[in-house]
């Protein structure tokens, strides 16, 4: 008797702790539902959802509710309506730029710095070159030699240079085909190429022509060895040459840059 008295005290504190369940109104399951259909491929870019009417017959819901779903999907630009006697409401596929943006926009917020962003890419680069290794051997070297031709050709404009950098590094994250480091590679490529861009700058001012070549040679000799060791499907040594590559990157971009943050970077 008294075990089950304390069970039943325990129960209560348990279920008094918790808060309330949240019990999803009528537009947000009619938009949930339209979503996983988005998201699910059965409606795709393009496509015009039925009129509001067959909606509301399908759903068993009044013309107000649906409506305060269309808001819920727009404001997730999942769905633009449009009124009038042609409108209707069209399907977006989700937009990864969302992701990059929003990602961005929370980074800045928080004070993160261009450091963190390095740091962050010295992280799962290397992983990514792995992957290439292992499953692009045949198709990256040449997709990857074309941008280090387009490097060397634009050596001397620093904008261009960092651009082209950049350009680099997202394609290996590309070809490597792993989606969740493509997301997170573009939530931070526009940081990378404005960072990279004023140190080639503030570089330049202070050497001459020769010197600058001089030291970017060496980065650019890395990405060939490195491109080498993919065509030949050694995994193991890219993984350690890039890794090596992103330490030595890590001490050339941001010698004198470790406070700076994202916000300073990011034009107003």
């Amino acid at each position: 008797m008294e075990k089950n008295t304390a069970a039943s005290v325990s129960s209560r504190a348990l279920f008094k702790e918790k808060q309330p369940l949240h019990v999803p109104k009528a537009p947000q399951i009619v938009a949930a539902h339209i979503k996983k259909m988005i998201v699910g491929g059965q409606l795709k870019e393009g496509d015009m959802l039925p009129a509001e009417s067959k909606l509301m017959e399908e759903f068993g819901v009044s013309r107000p509710t649906l409506r305060e779903a269309y808001r819920i999907l727009e404001a997730e630009r999942l769905v633009s309506v449009a009124r009038g006697a042609k409108g209707g409401a069209y399907i977006h596929a989700p937009d990864p730029q969302l992701i990059s943006s929003y990602t961005l926009m929370v980074l800045q917020s928080e004070g993160t710095t261009v450091a963190e962003v390095y740091q962050a890419r010295m992280a799962f680069e290397p992983a990514a070159v792995r992957l290439v290794a292992q499953q692009a051997q045949e198709t990256a070297p040449v997709i990857l030699r074309e941008v280090l031709t387009h490097e060397r050709e634009v050596i001397g404009d620093p904008v261009a240079f960092a651009v082209a950098i950049a350009r680099f590094h997202r394609l290996l994250v590309e070809l490597s085909g792993n989606r969740p480091l493509i997301h997170l590679w573009d939530a931070m490529h526009q940081v990378v190429e404005l960072h990279q861009a004023r140190v080639v700058s503030v570089y330049r001012r202070g050497q001459n022509t020769d010197e600058i070549i001089g030291s970017v040679s060496a980065g650019l000799k890395s990405q060939e060895r490195l491109i080498k060791l993919i065509e030949a499907g050694d995994e193991d040594q890219a993984e350690i040459h890039w890794r090596k590559h992103m330490q030595a990157a890590y001490k050339t971009w941001i010698t004198g840059y470790e406070e700076m943050t994202i916000s300073e970077v990011m034009p107003d």
